[in-house]
């Protein structure tokens, strides 16, 4: 018997821990891709214009972009519950029913091959569509496995409080979309981040072939490069030199597969990306879809290049005609070249953005609202703050992500019963004020009644049969009052006239 149940105990206390790991798996799978997707609204916005035309739904172009805020606050909220053990019933069961939705979707891609990239993590991991498809199945037997034993193990909030968490989780990962559709991804994920030489990005990870020469000195020979010869009048001697392949440095980011600008027929991407001075390119994917509420401000940018002798280029992969509506429509003169669309969008999210360059490095990447006016525009680019390199420091930002979203859910954690609490109190206060109101209100009514009862009495009782007068009081005759019933306290009748769900909720 003793034996039995220790080794109950034994399995009670493996299930909690198999159901702490399977949430601790599938939550934060959901929390992840759901965050990356709210980084980087728009690429995930693109991602579900590539389904919609692969699936022929084009009509739903026009809603992408609130596609892709839906899907990722959806998924990160689902994430948030699993991961903390929230709502232990409906949680398992929403998640259920999301992987029920995505893994036929997910085989299907991995069969047809419509889209390469499912998108499933945004820019931050790639898989093809089998991986995809397999880690849903890994994911959706975990979750049948907590549709029956998630609530074994308790949540980490008590249930007063566990909407706060989903509440703050809501406004985090909303914050984030916003940052993503107004400005910028706020951790790049592409391989064109702040900082990044173009021209070195484009050649990264080839072979290059380098000569090695052969000097000998007092009896001994070394190697050296073209650029560390040694010099003759210390006593160094040629011997021989070699030819062998090196792999080119790396850069910050992955190799940069295409990135061609065309003017007309014309390639002048060597033009602009090996220009030492400064260059600002104005993006736009599509100028007819384009925002112009800060054209002004891009027309005196244009203005101040001229001035200062940069350059300046809008670059898109609109029609000929167009690039001309747009020049004609918001007043511009600056010129116009063209690039593929995919290489445009990967660069900077907005429809536009402007990209400043300096000898093919990108120093920023900025949306139209966040370029200088014209009062700023007063000197060289070198002595503005816009001519400085914008500081990128991903894991600065990844710490400052997990303390904005951790140090709340901790606070939470540690005084969660003094937040129960108060939600008590305040839930006690608001129904005694529904009571009081209720009371005071069924008090009027039955005065309302009581009046009424007493004026469509019969004249008789008041006085002789066909006068409706008062009886005359006769001289020297006491005037008694009529002893009225005592009323009874309006508490006392309001609890009286409670319902009985009332009372329940009371209890």
């Amino acid at each position: 018997m003793e034996s039995k149940t220790i080794n109950e105990k034994r399995k009670a206390l493996l299930m909690k821990w198999l159901v702490f790991l399977f949430r601790l798996v599938v939550g934060g799978t959901f929390v992840f891709s759901g965050f990356v997707k709210a980084l980087d609204p728009y690429g995930t916005a693109y991602k579900f214009e590539d389904y919609f035309a692969a699936f022929h739904l084009e009509f739903l172009s026009s809603f992408t972009l609130l596609f892709s805020v839906a899907l990722s606050v959806v998924e990160f909220l689902l994430g948030v519950h699993l991961l903390f053990g929230s709502y232990r019933k409906s949680t398992p069961r929403l998640v259920f029913l999301f992987l029920c939705v995505m893994t036929p979707l997910t085989l299907y891609l991995a069969i047809a091959n419509p889209i390469s990239d499912c998108g499933c993590f945004g820019d931050a991991v790639h898989l093809s569509n089998w991986a995809t498809f397999f880690k849903n199945v890994v994911l959706l037997g975990l979750t049948v496995f907590l549709l029956y034993t998630s609530k074994r193990l308790r949540g980490l909030y008590n249930k007063e409080v566990q909407w706060l968490t989903g509440l703050y989780s809501l406004v985090f990962v909303l914050f984030f979309c916003y940052i993503g559709i107004n400005y910028q991804p706020y951790l790049d994920f592409r391989p064109y981040k702040i900082g990044v030489n173009i021209p070195e990005a484009l050649t990264s990870g080839e072979p290059q072939r380098e000569f090695v020469f052969i000097y000998e000195k007092d009896g001994k020979q070394q190697e050296f490069t073209l650029d560390n010869l040694p010099p003759e009048e210390e006593g160094w001697s040629f011997v021989d030199r070699y030819e062998k392949e090196t792999e080119a440095p790396q850069t910050q980011a992955p190799a940069i597969d295409e990135f061609t600008i065309y003017r007309g027929a014309v390639d002048v991407t060597d033009e602009i990306i090996n220009d030492e001075s400064y260059c600002i390119l104005l993006l736009s994917p599509d100028l007819s879809k384009a925002d112009d509420s800060e054209v002004d401000r891009i027309n005196e940018l244009y203005d101040y290049c001229v001035e200062w002798g940069y350059k300046f280029v809008c670059v898109t992969s609109s029609s000929p005609r167009e690039a001309e509506v747009w020049l004609e429509n918001t007043g511009a003169e600056y010129p116009l070249c063209f690039m593929d669309k995919t290489t445009i969008r990967t660069i900077a999210r907005g429809n536009p953005c402007v990209l400043l360059l300096k000898g093919g490095t990108i120093l920023r990447k900025t949306a139209p609202s966040q370029l200088p006016d014209e009062t700023q525009l007063t000197w060289p680019l070198d002595q503005l703050d816009y001519g400085r390199p914008e500081l990128y420091r991903p894991q600065r930002r990844i710490g400052f992500i997990f303390v904005a979203y951790l140090f709340p859910m901790l606070v939470l954690l540690l005084t969660e019963k003094m937040v129960a609490m108060i939600i008590g109190r305040i839930k006690l206060w608001r129904l005694n004020r529904i009571r009081r109101r209720r009371a005071e209100r069924d008090a009027l009514a039955a005065v309302g009644e009581s009046g009424g009862d007493d004026a469509s009495q019969d004249p008789e009782s008041t006085g002789e049969a066909g006068d409706s007068r008062p009886e005359e009081a006769q001289p020297g005759a006491a005037l008694e009052p009529e002893p009225e019933a005592p009323e009874p306290p309006a508490d006392d009748r309001a609890e009286s006239q409670e319902k009985p769900e009332e009372r329940e909720i009371i209890k």
